[in-house]
Protein backbone atom coordinates (compact mmCIF):
# COMPACT_ATOMS: atom_id res chain seq x y z
CA UNK A 1 0.00 0.00 0.00
CA UNK A 2 1.47 3.42 -0.91
CA UNK A 3 1.63 5.94 1.74
CA UNK A 4 -0.20 9.11 2.53
CA UNK A 5 3.22 11.11 1.12
CA UNK A 6 3.69 8.62 -2.03
CA UNK A 7 0.07 9.57 -2.97
CA UNK A 8 0.22 13.07 -2.77
CA UNK A 9 3.38 13.47 -4.52
CA UNK A 10 2.76 10.98 -7.32
CA UNK A 11 5.60 12.22 -9.40
CA UNK A 12 7.79 14.02 -7.21
CA UNK A 13 8.25 10.84 -5.15
CA UNK A 14 8.67 8.39 -8.13
CA UNK A 15 12.20 6.42 -8.82
CA UNK A 16 14.47 7.56 -11.65
CA UNK A 17 13.15 4.89 -13.75
CA UNK A 18 9.63 5.75 -13.26
CA UNK A 19 10.39 9.64 -14.51
CA UNK A 20 12.35 8.33 -17.17
CA UNK A 21 9.38 6.62 -18.51
CA UNK A 22 7.21 10.00 -18.02
CA UNK A 23 9.70 11.82 -19.73
CA UNK A 24 9.92 9.46 -23.11
CA UNK A 25 5.91 9.12 -22.93
CA UNK A 26 6.05 13.44 -23.48
CA UNK A 27 8.46 12.94 -26.16
CA UNK A 28 6.51 10.41 -28.09
CA UNK A 29 3.69 12.51 -27.73
CA UNK A 30 5.71 15.36 -29.20
CA UNK A 31 6.60 13.28 -31.96
CA UNK A 32 3.27 12.19 -32.14
CA UNK A 33 2.28 15.46 -33.17
CA UNK A 34 4.84 16.56 -35.45
CA UNK A 35 4.21 13.04 -37.27
CA UNK A 36 0.29 14.01 -37.52
CA UNK A 37 1.30 17.43 -38.83
CA UNK A 38 3.43 15.76 -41.79
CA UNK A 39 0.72 13.51 -42.62
CA UNK A 40 -1.72 16.27 -42.54
CA UNK A 41 -0.20 17.83 -45.47
CA UNK A 42 0.88 14.64 -47.04
CA UNK A 43 -2.89 14.09 -47.09
CA UNK A 44 -3.69 17.62 -48.45
CA UNK A 45 -1.49 18.19 -51.92
CA UNK A 46 -3.01 21.38 -52.43
CA UNK A 47 -0.82 22.48 -49.40
CA UNK A 48 2.63 20.97 -50.63
CA UNK A 49 3.51 23.67 -52.97
CA UNK A 50 3.49 25.99 -50.15
CA UNK A 51 6.83 23.88 -48.30
CA UNK A 52 9.62 21.97 -48.94
CA UNK A 53 7.38 18.73 -49.73
CA UNK A 54 10.24 16.49 -50.51
CA UNK A 55 12.00 17.07 -47.78
CA UNK A 56 8.79 16.24 -45.60
CA UNK A 57 8.42 13.38 -46.92
CA UNK A 58 11.96 12.04 -46.31
CA UNK A 59 11.16 12.92 -42.67
CA UNK A 60 8.31 10.74 -42.51
CA UNK A 61 10.33 7.66 -42.00
CA UNK A 62 12.25 9.17 -39.67
CA UNK A 63 9.86 9.97 -36.70
CA UNK A 64 7.97 6.33 -37.10
CA UNK A 65 11.90 5.42 -36.30
CA UNK A 66 12.01 7.95 -33.85
CA UNK A 67 8.56 6.72 -32.02
CA UNK A 68 9.79 3.23 -32.40
CA UNK A 69 13.24 4.06 -30.45
CA UNK A 70 11.51 5.67 -27.48
CA UNK A 71 8.85 2.85 -26.90
CA UNK A 72 12.48 0.70 -27.25
CA UNK A 73 13.74 2.79 -24.26
CA UNK A 74 10.67 2.62 -22.20
CA UNK A 75 11.19 -1.32 -22.59
CA UNK A 76 14.54 -1.17 -21.62
CA UNK A 77 13.84 1.37 -18.55
CA UNK A 78 10.80 -0.79 -17.58
CA UNK A 79 12.79 -4.15 -17.98
CA UNK A 80 15.57 -2.68 -15.48
CA UNK A 81 13.12 -0.75 -13.39
CA UNK A 82 14.68 -2.81 -9.99
CA UNK A 83 18.27 -2.10 -11.01
CA UNK A 84 20.02 0.33 -8.62
CA UNK A 85 22.53 1.25 -11.28
CA UNK A 86 20.10 1.56 -14.14
CA UNK A 87 18.50 4.42 -11.98
CA UNK A 88 21.88 6.22 -12.16
CA UNK A 89 22.78 5.40 -15.73
CA UNK A 90 19.37 5.61 -17.38
CA UNK A 91 17.84 9.04 -16.35
CA UNK A 92 21.31 9.97 -18.33
CA UNK A 93 21.30 8.54 -21.65
CA UNK A 94 16.94 8.93 -22.09
CA UNK A 95 17.31 13.15 -21.28
CA UNK A 96 20.19 12.34 -23.68
CA UNK A 97 18.26 11.05 -26.44
CA UNK A 98 15.24 13.29 -25.52
CA UNK A 99 17.07 16.26 -26.08
CA UNK A 100 18.59 14.90 -29.34
CA UNK A 101 15.31 14.10 -31.08
CA UNK A 102 13.85 17.71 -30.43
CA UNK A 103 16.94 18.96 -32.49
CA UNK A 104 16.37 17.60 -35.90
CA UNK A 105 12.73 18.85 -36.21
CA UNK A 106 13.42 21.93 -34.49
CA UNK A 107 16.01 23.07 -37.33
CA UNK A 108 13.55 22.42 -40.27
CA UNK A 109 10.92 24.20 -38.72
CA UNK A 110 13.27 26.95 -37.46
CA UNK A 111 15.61 27.20 -34.71
CA UNK A 112 14.54 30.78 -33.36
CA UNK A 113 10.65 29.51 -34.05
CA UNK A 114 8.32 29.63 -31.06
CA UNK A 115 7.99 26.17 -30.77
CA UNK A 116 10.89 25.66 -30.87
CA UNK A 117 11.67 28.05 -28.01
CA UNK A 118 8.70 27.05 -25.95
CA UNK A 119 10.07 23.18 -25.86
CA UNK A 120 13.33 23.72 -24.76
CA UNK A 121 12.41 26.37 -22.30
CA UNK A 122 9.64 23.72 -20.58
CA UNK A 123 11.83 20.89 -21.17
CA UNK A 124 14.44 22.26 -18.59
CA UNK A 125 11.72 23.57 -16.81
CA UNK A 126 10.04 20.50 -15.55
CA UNK A 127 13.62 18.21 -16.03
CA UNK A 128 14.81 20.35 -13.66
CA UNK A 129 12.03 19.71 -10.96
CA UNK A 130 12.51 15.33 -11.79
CA UNK A 131 15.78 14.86 -12.51
CA UNK A 132 18.83 16.31 -10.99
CA UNK A 133 20.67 18.81 -11.85
CA UNK A 134 23.92 17.56 -13.57
CA UNK A 135 21.60 15.25 -15.53
CA UNK A 136 19.45 18.03 -16.73
CA UNK A 137 22.26 20.59 -17.17
CA UNK A 138 24.57 17.64 -19.78
CA UNK A 139 21.85 17.37 -22.26
CA UNK A 140 21.09 21.12 -21.87
CA UNK A 141 24.65 22.34 -22.66
CA UNK A 142 25.20 20.10 -25.21
CA UNK A 143 21.90 20.93 -27.16
CA UNK A 144 22.42 24.32 -26.88
CA UNK A 145 25.72 23.55 -28.33
CA UNK A 146 24.45 21.87 -31.67
CA UNK A 147 21.69 24.96 -31.88
CA UNK A 148 24.27 27.45 -31.68
CA UNK A 149 26.34 25.90 -34.32
CA UNK A 150 23.26 25.29 -36.74
CA UNK A 151 22.64 28.80 -36.31
CA UNK A 152 25.82 30.01 -36.50
CA UNK A 153 26.16 28.05 -39.88
CA UNK A 154 22.83 29.92 -40.90
CA UNK A 155 24.12 33.21 -40.72
CA UNK A 156 27.07 32.17 -41.73
CA UNK A 157 25.20 30.80 -45.18
CA UNK A 158 25.87 27.61 -45.07
CA UNK A 159 22.22 26.26 -44.08
CA UNK A 160 19.06 27.47 -45.16
CA UNK A 161 16.99 28.26 -42.01
CA UNK A 162 13.67 26.19 -41.40
CA UNK A 163 13.89 24.12 -44.57
CA UNK A 164 10.85 22.31 -44.31
CA UNK A 165 9.22 25.86 -44.98
CA UNK A 166 11.54 26.46 -48.20
CA UNK A 167 9.53 27.43 -51.29
CA UNK A 168 11.34 26.58 -54.98
CA UNK A 169 8.11 28.54 -56.79
CA UNK A 170 6.25 31.33 -56.77
CA UNK A 171 3.23 31.32 -54.72
CA UNK A 172 0.41 33.30 -52.68
CA UNK A 173 2.22 34.71 -49.85
CA UNK A 174 -0.57 34.92 -47.50
CA UNK A 175 -1.10 31.72 -48.01
CA UNK A 176 2.54 31.01 -46.79
CA UNK A 177 2.06 33.15 -44.07
CA UNK A 178 -1.49 31.44 -42.62
CA UNK A 179 0.47 28.23 -42.89
CA UNK A 180 3.49 28.98 -40.91
CA UNK A 181 1.48 30.38 -38.35
CA UNK A 182 -1.07 27.34 -38.35
CA UNK A 183 1.93 24.96 -38.10
CA UNK A 184 3.27 27.27 -35.39
CA UNK A 185 0.04 27.21 -33.44
CA UNK A 186 -0.34 23.32 -33.88
CA UNK A 187 3.49 22.89 -32.69
CA UNK A 188 3.12 25.04 -29.43
CA UNK A 189 -0.22 24.79 -28.35
CA UNK A 190 -0.26 21.30 -27.05
CA UNK A 191 3.34 21.57 -25.43
CA UNK A 192 2.36 24.86 -23.90
CA UNK A 193 -1.00 23.24 -22.14
CA UNK A 194 0.38 20.38 -21.23
CA UNK A 195 3.99 21.67 -19.91
CA UNK A 196 1.40 24.11 -17.54
CA UNK A 197 -0.41 21.40 -16.68
CA UNK A 198 2.38 19.19 -15.90
CA UNK A 199 4.77 22.35 -14.07
CA UNK A 200 0.96 22.96 -12.23
CA UNK A 201 1.11 19.87 -10.69
CA UNK A 202 5.01 19.73 -9.82
CA UNK A 203 4.89 23.00 -8.25
CA UNK A 204 1.77 21.74 -6.07
CA UNK A 205 3.63 18.72 -4.67
CA UNK A 206 6.60 21.10 -4.16
CA UNK A 207 4.71 23.58 -2.15
CA UNK A 208 2.97 20.45 -0.10
CA UNK A 209 6.15 19.03 0.41
CA UNK A 210 7.88 22.37 1.95
CA UNK A 211 4.80 23.03 4.09
CA UNK A 212 4.84 19.36 5.55
CA UNK A 213 9.10 19.68 5.82
CA UNK A 214 8.33 22.93 7.88
CA UNK A 215 5.24 21.51 10.30
CA UNK A 216 7.99 18.49 10.91
CA UNK A 217 10.20 20.41 12.00
CA UNK A 218 8.30 22.63 14.24
CA UNK A 219 6.23 19.50 15.88
CA UNK A 220 6.97 16.46 17.76
CA UNK A 221 7.14 13.12 15.52
CA UNK A 222 5.82 10.65 18.05
CA UNK A 223 2.69 12.63 19.77
CA UNK A 224 2.66 15.75 16.91
CA UNK A 225 2.72 18.59 19.02
CA UNK A 226 4.53 21.59 19.20
CA UNK A 227 8.38 20.77 19.18
CA UNK A 228 11.04 22.59 22.30
CA UNK A 229 12.07 25.00 19.49
CA UNK A 230 8.74 25.88 18.50
CA UNK A 231 7.57 26.25 21.86
CA UNK A 232 10.62 28.97 22.32
CA UNK A 233 9.85 30.63 19.59
CA UNK A 234 6.03 31.18 20.57
CA UNK A 235 7.49 32.18 23.90
CA UNK A 236 9.46 34.86 22.59
CA UNK A 237 7.29 36.35 20.99
CA UNK A 238 4.97 36.46 23.67
CA UNK A 239 8.22 38.03 25.56
CA UNK A 240 9.25 40.45 22.85
CA UNK A 241 5.30 42.16 22.52
CA UNK A 242 5.64 45.79 23.12
CA UNK A 243 1.78 46.66 24.48
CA UNK A 244 0.64 49.76 26.17
CA UNK A 245 -0.74 47.90 29.03
CA UNK A 246 0.70 45.23 31.27
CA UNK A 247 -0.18 41.89 29.62
CA UNK A 248 -0.51 38.84 31.77
CA UNK A 249 0.32 35.31 29.83
CA UNK A 250 0.64 31.80 31.66
CA UNK A 251 3.25 28.61 32.01
CA UNK A 252 2.04 25.14 32.65
CA UNK A 253 4.48 22.60 32.83
CA UNK A 254 3.58 18.86 33.51
CA UNK A 255 5.80 15.58 34.07
CA UNK A 256 3.65 12.48 34.27
CA UNK A 257 4.31 10.88 37.12
CA UNK A 258 6.57 7.63 37.45
CA UNK A 259 6.93 7.15 34.07
CA UNK A 260 10.45 5.17 34.14
CA UNK A 261 8.60 2.53 35.72
CA UNK A 262 6.09 2.31 33.00
CA UNK A 263 8.52 1.97 30.40
CA UNK A 264 10.25 -0.55 33.02
CA UNK A 265 7.37 -2.97 33.66
CA UNK A 266 5.74 -2.95 30.62
CA UNK A 267 8.01 -1.73 27.74
CA UNK A 268 8.73 1.53 25.44
CA UNK A 269 6.12 0.63 23.14
CA UNK A 270 3.30 1.15 25.73
CA UNK A 271 5.40 4.30 27.32
CA UNK A 272 4.85 5.75 23.60
CA UNK A 273 1.22 5.02 23.60
CA UNK A 274 0.83 6.75 27.39
CA UNK A 275 2.71 9.86 25.88
CA UNK A 276 0.43 9.55 22.36
CA UNK A 277 -2.77 9.47 24.56
CA UNK A 278 -1.50 12.30 27.04
CA UNK A 279 -0.83 15.09 24.03
CA UNK A 280 -4.41 14.03 22.33
CA UNK A 281 -6.15 14.42 25.83
CA UNK A 282 -4.00 18.05 26.16
CA UNK A 283 -5.08 18.81 23.25
CA UNK A 284 -8.57 18.35 23.59
CA UNK A 285 -8.92 19.69 26.91
CA UNK A 286 -6.77 23.36 26.52
CA UNK A 287 -8.74 25.84 24.12
CA UNK A 288 -7.91 25.94 21.31
CA UNK A 289 -5.56 29.48 20.79
CA UNK A 290 -3.59 27.68 23.62
CA UNK A 291 -0.04 25.91 22.51
CA UNK A 292 0.47 22.98 23.72
CA UNK A 293 3.94 21.38 23.20
CA UNK A 294 6.17 18.28 24.26
CA UNK A 295 8.96 19.59 26.28
CA UNK A 296 11.08 16.45 25.70
CA UNK A 297 10.30 12.93 27.44
CA UNK A 298 7.92 12.65 29.74
CA UNK A 299 7.67 16.11 29.68
CA UNK A 300 4.80 18.88 28.41
CA UNK A 301 4.25 22.46 28.00
CA UNK A 302 1.32 24.40 28.12
CA UNK A 303 1.34 28.50 27.42
CA UNK A 304 -1.84 30.48 27.79
CA UNK A 305 -1.64 33.86 26.53
CA UNK A 306 -3.63 36.82 28.32
CA UNK A 307 -5.09 34.76 31.29
CA UNK A 308 -5.69 35.16 34.81
CA UNK A 309 -4.61 32.98 37.86
CA UNK A 310 -7.65 31.74 38.66
CA UNK A 311 -8.16 30.64 34.51
CA UNK A 312 -4.68 29.19 34.26
CA UNK A 313 -5.61 26.80 37.61
CA UNK A 314 -8.45 25.35 35.82
CA UNK A 315 -7.17 24.77 32.87
CA UNK A 316 -4.62 22.45 34.72
CA UNK A 317 -7.07 21.28 36.66
CA UNK A 318 -8.99 19.64 33.85
CA UNK A 319 -6.04 18.61 32.30
CA UNK A 320 -4.53 16.97 35.14
CA UNK A 321 -8.49 15.60 35.77
CA UNK A 322 -8.24 14.09 32.24
CA UNK A 323 -5.04 12.34 32.35
CA UNK A 324 -6.77 10.42 35.33
CA UNK A 325 -9.40 8.94 33.42
CA UNK A 326 -7.26 7.94 30.59
CA UNK A 327 -7.15 4.38 29.51
CA UNK A 328 -4.12 2.98 28.42
CA UNK A 329 -3.45 -0.82 28.69
CA UNK A 330 -0.41 -3.09 28.13
CA UNK A 331 -0.03 -5.88 25.85
CA UNK A 332 -1.53 -8.10 28.38
CA UNK A 333 -4.65 -5.79 28.34
CA UNK A 334 -4.26 -4.33 31.50
CA UNK A 335 -5.25 -1.05 32.80
CA UNK A 336 -2.22 1.35 33.33
CA UNK A 337 -2.58 4.03 35.13
CA UNK A 338 -1.15 7.58 34.45
CA UNK A 339 -1.34 11.32 36.43
CA UNK A 340 0.83 13.92 35.78
CA UNK A 341 2.28 16.46 38.41
CA UNK A 342 1.85 20.33 37.39
CA UNK A 343 3.84 23.61 37.67
CA UNK A 344 2.40 26.91 36.58
CA UNK A 345 3.88 30.72 36.35
CA UNK A 346 2.78 33.56 35.24
CA UNK A 347 4.69 36.17 33.30
CA UNK A 348 4.63 39.36 31.48
CA UNK A 349 7.06 41.19 29.02
CA UNK A 350 9.74 41.96 31.94
CA UNK A 351 10.65 38.35 31.83
CA UNK A 352 12.81 36.13 30.05
CA UNK A 353 12.18 32.69 29.12
CA UNK A 354 14.80 31.59 31.37
CA UNK A 355 13.14 33.41 34.24
CA UNK A 356 9.62 32.21 33.30
CA UNK A 357 10.88 27.98 32.35
CA UNK A 358 12.63 28.06 36.13
CA UNK A 359 9.49 28.96 37.81
CA UNK A 360 7.65 26.17 36.23
CA UNK A 361 10.19 23.90 37.12
CA UNK A 362 10.44 25.06 40.53
CA UNK A 363 6.60 24.78 40.82
CA UNK A 364 6.63 21.35 39.14
CA UNK A 365 9.45 20.27 41.63
CA UNK A 366 6.76 21.04 44.40
CA UNK A 367 4.11 19.15 43.29
CA UNK A 368 6.17 16.16 42.87
CA UNK A 369 7.39 16.37 46.47
CA UNK A 370 4.04 16.75 47.78
CA UNK A 371 3.28 13.38 46.90
CA UNK A 372 2.45 14.17 42.69
CA UNK A 373 -0.27 14.11 40.65
CA UNK A 374 -1.74 17.63 41.68
CA UNK A 375 -1.18 21.54 40.73
CA UNK A 376 1.05 23.75 42.33
CA UNK A 377 1.58 27.83 41.33
CA UNK A 378 4.54 29.45 41.93
CA UNK A 379 4.74 32.98 43.39
CA UNK A 380 6.77 34.38 46.11
CA UNK A 381 5.49 32.38 48.61
CA UNK A 382 8.10 29.65 47.02
CA UNK A 383 10.66 31.00 47.70
CA UNK A 384 9.68 29.79 52.11
CA UNK A 385 8.97 26.28 51.17
CA UNK A 386 5.19 26.88 50.70
CA UNK A 387 2.96 26.12 48.03
CA UNK A 388 -0.12 27.28 46.95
Amino acid sequence: MNSPEKNLEFILNWSPIEKCLLMLSMSILIHIDWLLWKLYIYLNPDLWQLLNIALLFEQLPINLLTIVLMLGLMGLCWFLRRSRSAEQILPYLCVMVFGLSMIRDSYLSGIMSPATSLTFMLSIIVGLFLFERIVIYTTALLAFGLLSWLMLQTLMGKLPYAPLFMITQPVDANRVSALWTASMLWFTVPILVGGIILLEILLSQWRDREKRVETLSQTDPLTGLYNRRTIYHFLAQLLNQRQTEERLHSLILLDLDFFKQINDQHGHSVGDRALIATAAALKNTIRQHDMVGRFGGEEFIIVIADTSRERTLHIAERCRHELTQLEVYNDQQELVPLSASFGITHFNQHCTIDQVLKHADDALYRAKNLGRNQVVHYDEQMHNGRAI
